[in-house]
């Protein structure tokens, strides 16, 4: 690893807490918030990736063409099973749990699922050793975002079936991160996700027309600024960072700093309605203070080393 511990764990809490707020953004889109619904599950899919998709195209064939169509002769399916893991398939099972009443901070718990996923498929797959220190890290961090769970016994529930479907989000993530990890010394991380998300978004972008063109065309001002900070900062740029996590580290490791996110969103939702009370709703309970505070324990215990 060539990058230092300082820099790889800056790298991870920037990261996640863009991608904390991804959840805020969605749940104003889908209408979650005090505000009406912009778009509906579909149409957030095919507009969050429509200006991805056209900036990482230029950036791969105009850029980088040779480069793009070497690592597509010699990784295309591989490619365009990332993009499809880390497009269409993560957010048609997210959106549509939280359009029909997935909380923005459960929808944040459920995607630290990830880690369990990572843990198995980086030892099946890739080989990776389980320390007795991921496995009790994970352990902390999972009984932490239990209490997280329990903690708000009046709040908006939602019914099984949205829940589980949104469980199939962080495991469509984990199979991405598992199948990039083994190109990931070879590929310039950016590079790599811009063509991945080519390959992903391009489905989408045709489909736009007649699924979220219409919506997009309408948004206001708010709307816009939701839809390419859900774009631009977490797609483009956030999977790029992802990537060069992955690089660096083992996806085992790398899966754990999603334990960031139910803490990170819990807080962001808090500033968030305090400086936009008209737009924003959220209350906190101790037993969610408490929870993220045991999540953030639990994995400075499974990364830090002695």
């Amino acid at each position: 690893m060539t990058a230092s511990r300082g820099l790889v764990a800056f790298a991870a809490i920037v990261l996640f807490l863009i991608w904390s707020n991804s959840f805020v953004a969605m749940s104003y889109l889908l209408g979650r918030e005090a505000d009406g619904q912009r778009l509906d599950w579909l149409a957030l899919t095919t507009c969050r990736f429509a200006p991805v998709t056209v900036l990482a195209a230029l950036y791969c064939f105009g850029l980088r063409r040779a480069e793009s169509l070497a690592l597509l002769r010699a990784h295309g399916p591989r490619l365009l099973a990332c993009g499809l893991l880390a497009g269409p398939l993560y957010g048609f099972a997210l959106y549509w749990a939280m359009e029909q009443g997935v909380p923005a901070p459960v929808a944040s718990l459920i995607t630290a699922l990830s880690p369990l996923f990572l843990l198995v498929l980086g030892a099946a797959f890739l080989k990776e050793r389980v320390t007795a220190r991921k496995v009790l890290g994970f352990a902390i961090s999972l009984a932490g975002m239990v209490l997280i769970s329990l903690a708000r016994r009046d709040g908006v529930r939602a019914t099984v079936l949205p829940v589980l479907v949104a469980c199939l989000a962080p495991a469509c993530w984990s199979l991405q991160s598992a199948l990039s990890k083994p190109v990931a010394r070879e590929v310039r991380p950016f590079l790599w996700t811009s063509l991945y998300l080519v390959a992903g978004g391009l489905p989408l972008l045709l489909a736009l027309p007649w699924a979220g063109g219409r919506e997009m065309l309408r948004l206001d001002g708010a709307g816009w600024t939701a839809l390419l900070y859900l774009s631009l900062l977490c797609s483009l740029f956030g999977f790029a960072v992802w990537a060069w996590l992955v690089k660096r580290l083992p996806v085992s490791t790398a899966g754990l700093t999603t334990f960031l996110n139910p803490p990170l969103t819990l807080a962001s939702k808090a500033l968030l309605a305090a400086l936009f009370p008209a737009t924003f709703t959220f209350g906190v309970v101790a037993g969610e203070v408490a929870g993220g505070a045991v999540v953030l324990a639990g994995l400075a215990v499974a990364i830090l080393q002695k």
